[in-house]
């Protein structure tokens, strides 16, 4: 059985400025952090590479089920075509979708904090990587089988 997994690429990014902007203006201890720190447009071109590396990772973690992967045609929407087993219970692919939001928004932003934020940026890196385990996890995940009944 194949499900569709899509997250909004421009979504994602917004959440990736909101982030990294709160991050910057609660540091008290360092002035120019928020300046540092917070996305801007102009970082567009480096926030896209991490992006295509964040796509490529997960394709990785998921390449025993992965049928597709890639951008649809508004060229904002990513989709994640995986083949599950017929017992997966499509009550997780909200989740999943959710998860992967959350993946991507915390893979970038760790890519990110490694040129802006060091002492933040495996934090971020090592829960990117729990959410990403999590989503695996239920994308393997069964559920038991029912006897039939008839009427």
């Amino acid at each position: 059985m194949n499900i569709i997994l899509s997250i909004s690429k421009s979504a994602v990014f917004k959440e990736v400025a909101q982030t990294t902007s709160y991050t910057g203006a609660k540091m008290d201890d360092d002035a120019n952090a928020y300046e540092r720190i917070t996305t801007v447009d102009e970082d567009q071109s480096e926030l896209q590479r991490f992006w295509d590396e964040s796509r490529a990772e997960l394709a990785q973690a998921f390449i025993r089920m992965l049928v597709s992967e890639g951008m649809a045609e508004d060229g904002d929407t990513y989709q994640l075509a995986l083949n599950v087993s017929v017992a997966f219970d499509t009550a997780l692919q909200p989740g999943m979708e959710l998860g992967l939001f959350s993946y991507f928004v915390q893979s970038i932003t760790a890519k990110w904090y490694v040129f802006t934020n060091k002492k933040e940026a495996g934090d971020f890196a090592t829960v990117g990587k729990s959410i990403l385990d999590e989503v695996k996890e239920k994308a393997f995940f069964k559920k038991k089988p029912t006897r039939p009944t008839y009427d």
